[in-house]
């Protein structure tokens, strides 16, 4: 029924569980163009061949897969800790990290240590999921659902200092400056995504960590029960036409 973090092994299990549907839905996002902060992370790294690159909590490969294709890159899957990387300095000409920072716990750790495995005005980009500030109607009635049937996601006490630093874009950046980075810039990007109607909606988002962890120890019965009654909610707010919701991602820019 979810999970509260304790420790970063009890993440990694959560997401290794979880990779399948994760993929689904991260291959979704960016092929609806709803990952535009993932997006601004490829156009600031310039990928090109001969580049040593990192994409830090690399996920299915959401980032890795495009910066590989077409560019003759060699790809290698590492696993380690973010907040000690196993790298000698200046090992890489571009880092990149979407939508995993928000899951270290010691954020200063880590930047720093990107910060050292950067060459000389290495390249350094990273989006984050900020809190909705005005979920739309489908979220909220998808959300309610979960939470009324499973429970709401426990506190995650380890993560509420780095979540305070990314979610407000001055925080992040003074983060950055002082792990030492230059050229530092922060932007909130916000693009609006069409859904085909609340069916497509329901499946997808179904896929995401967190409704797939509360649902991986329920019976297939109930599990059906469960994501019909949030399809249904949605198509109550929504209709059965194709809607729009809008997603947002803070973005930074830095060099080493």
């Amino acid at each position: 029924m979810g999970f509260a973090l304790q420790s970063k092994e009890e993440l990694v299990g959560v997401f290794s569980r979880n990779a399948d549907a994760y993929r689904k839905r991260l291959d979704e996002a960016m092929r609806k163009g709803q990952a535009a902060g993932r997006d601004q992370i490829l156009d600031h790294l310039k990928p090109r061949p001969g580049m040593r690159i990192l994409d830090l909590a690399c996920g299915p490969g959401t980032l890795t897969i495009p910066m590989a294709l077409g560019r003759s890159l060699p790809v290698r899957f590492l696993r380690m800790d973010a907040e000690n990387l196993q790298f000698q300095p200046a090992t890489f000409d571009a880092v990149g990290c979407g939508h995993g920072l928000h899951f270290l716990p010691n954020l200063g750790r880590a930047l720093r240590e990107v910060r050292r495995v950067l060459k000389p005005r290495g390249r350094f980009a990273a989006s984050i999921p900020p809190p909705e500030s005005a979920p739309s109607p489908a979220a909220e009635a998808y959300r309610a659902v979960f939470d009324h049937e499973l429970g709401e996601l426990p506190a995650q006490p380890a993560l509420e200092a780095t979540r305070r630093t990314v979610n407000d874009l001055d925080r992040f950046q003074a983060a950055a400056v002082q792990a030492g980075f230059r050229l530092v810039e922060t932007e909130l990007v916000e693009v609006e995504t069409t859904w085909d109607g609340p069916a497509h909606y329901a499946e997808i988002n179904s896929n995401w960590w967190s409704y797939a962890s509360r649902l991986e120890d329920v019976e297939p019965d109930r599990r059906r029960r469960i994501l019909d009654k949030a399809e249904k909610a949605v198509r109550d707010v929504t209709g059965e036409q194709p809607f729009s919701v809008t997603s947002a991602a803070h973005v930074l820019r830095a060099e080493a």
